[in-house]
């Protein structure tokens, strides 16, 4: 735990003398040192680094897992996972997803118990709503990607655990912001506060948040061109320089965008480079992120019209659910010719809830959130149609063979839960 303060406290001063490469490493940091109101900022642009570390892995991993794409080639200069797809535990890679995830949700936690310890006016401030802010999504990102919770080397729990946890510190969150004065940071506690409830079937309390966020509001993590590890990861190991490392070819989104141009799914080809990394694979490039510096929407209002579309769908009003998922689709036009989206249509519940789990796929596309989406569906047994995972071993990350190994409560024979969908051996 020591080591994990020392390395926030290095990120903190580097985050305070910026990018200059030619400063002098100033070598471990006294831990008092954070306990300056200083090196408050510093503190929550530290949390926020450490989430991009984390929806990077799990965003880089777990979008293949969920067919947002398809493996092209290299997922590290030297490596590549074994078993593609299936997130495996004993693949070192897909464990950095693991790792980094829980090492957001730590540095979040602790930089908030700082901040309360050294802050009177914690309950107003506009940096305790933001790292309160960051905490949530920390731990709505593992409660959507992981199977299960480990909090502080604690025994393996339901990830429930994670989305109570985000419930609690998206609510502070709103309160402080609102304390502040910061109306843009309280809408976004309260559209992050929606998306756990809907996770955990509060159905009434997710359609009461994401009914007060308007349509056109969007709270987004933002990238960096330096360090490698703060640049948008999807769009640099997408972008052939040198990385060409998945391609939108076999996934629903190729032909969905060839038949429709929806610019929320947009892909684009190369007749120079045609083939990913692996000469078996053509070369189907994403352009939702066209820069390294590209930020990715951690809420938005439209997320919140599909929430609500789901809390009707679960009450039986497939109707009312289709036209809250047609009216955003109403004034996009298509990047092929212009013309207008075509609308959803449904006969019954079970066409409407195939048109939401495509429309919230779309929606969402590329947003760490895909994973998180067909592992609830699955275990709700929802009605109508979706990607078919049944060859997939499993729809979340499982507890990493790291955690295994240096948590006493854990033991290197832990059972890894299976998708109770997949058919294979």
């Amino acid at each position: 735990m020591q080591r994990s303060i020392r390395l926030l406290g290095i990120l903190t001063l580097a985050l305070l003398v910026g990018c200059d490469l030619t400063a002098d490493n100033p070598g471990p940091i006294q831990d008092d040192f954070l306990d300056d109101p200083g090196a408050h900022n510093a503190i929550v642009s530290g949390i926020e680094l450490n989430l991009v570390q984390g929806v990077n892995m799990v965003g880089f991993f777990g979008s293949e897992a969920a067919k947002e794409y398809t493996q092209g080639g290299r997922i590290h200069p030297i490596k590549l996972p074994p078993n593609p797809g299936q997130l495996d535990r004993d693949e070192d890679l897909p464990n950095n997803a693991w790792n980094t995830a829980h090492q957001a949700r730590w540095v979040a936690e602790d930089g908030i118990r700082r901040l309360r310890q050294t802050r009177d006016d914690f309950a107003s401030s506009p940096l305790g709503a933001r790292a309160l802010l960051y905490a949530g999504y920390a731990n709505r990102l593992l409660g959507e990607n992981m199977c299960e919770a480990v909090i502080d080397e604690s025994d393996a729990q339901n990830r429930a655990v994670h989305l109570e946890r985000a419930e609690g510190y998206f609510s502070e969150a709103r309160e402080v912001a609102m304390a502040a004065d910061e109306p843009a940071l309280a809408t976004a506690a309260q559209a992050g506060r929606a998306s756990v409830r809907l996770f955990m079937g509060d159905l009434v309390g997710a359609e009461q948040d994401a009914a007060a966020v308007p349509r056109d509001f969007q709270f987004q993590l933002e990238f960096g061109a330096n360090p490698e590890s703060h640049r948008n990861f999807i769009q640099f190991i997408s972008n052939n320089n040198p990385y060409r490392a998945h391609s939108v070819y076999e996934t629903y989104y190729e032909d969905y965008y060839v038949e429709t141009g929806d610019p929320r799914v947009p892909w684009d080809q190369n007749p120079d480079v045609p083939n990913a990394e692996f000469e078996w694979v053509p070369w189907y490039f994403q352009l939702k992120y066209t820069d390294v510096t590209s930020p990715m929407n951690l809420s938005s209002g439209r997320e919140m019209v599909l929430i609500r579309a789901e809390a009707a769908l679960a009450a039986g009003s497939w109707q009312e659910a289709l036209d809250l998922m047609n009216s955003l689709r109403e004034g996009l036009v298509s990047d092929h010719d212009g013309e207008p989206l075509p609308l959803w249509e449904a006969d019954n519940l079970e066409e409407a809830w195939t048109a939401l789990k495509r429309e919230r796929g779309i929606e969402l596309w590329l947003e760490t959130r895909r994973l998180g989406d067909l592992w609830r569906w699955v275990e709700d047994n929802t009605p109508g149609e979706m990607e078919d995972v049944s060859d997939r071993i499993r729809l979340c990350f499982p507890v990493a063979d790291s955690e295994l190994q240096a948590n006493p409560n854990l033991s290197l024979d832990h059972p890894d839960p299976v998708n109770p969908l997949y058919t294979g051996s």
